[in-house]
């Protein structure tokens, strides 16, 4: 990850924090595989709020908002750090 992975934010990776996709409390290996950045803002909403976050088969993190924005909870990727994709 080049920054945080939430859906439109530009932090930079400097200003990110480790977040494990499955929670550490919940037996989540710390390894690349079940990695991914965020900001402390969105790191607290994966937290504290029904988004979620999921690693693609070919490893890209993606977001998976609530019901409430999104009925059908159609995983959404950051591309803000990856203009390339």
């Amino acid at each position: 990850d080049k920054g945080c992975v939430f859906v439109g934010c530009t932090r930079p990776a400097e200003w990110t924090q480790a977040h494990h996709i499955r929670h550490w409390i919940d037996l989540g290996p710390t390894d690349i595989a079940n990695l991914c950045l965020l900001c402390a803002e969105h790191h607290r909403l994966i937290h504290h709020s029904e988004w979620d976050i999921i690693m693609t088969p070919d490893g890209h993190p993606e977001c998976v908002p609530p019901k409430f924005i999104d009925p059908q909870q159609t995983p959404r990727r950051n591309y803000a750090h990856h203009h390339h994709l």
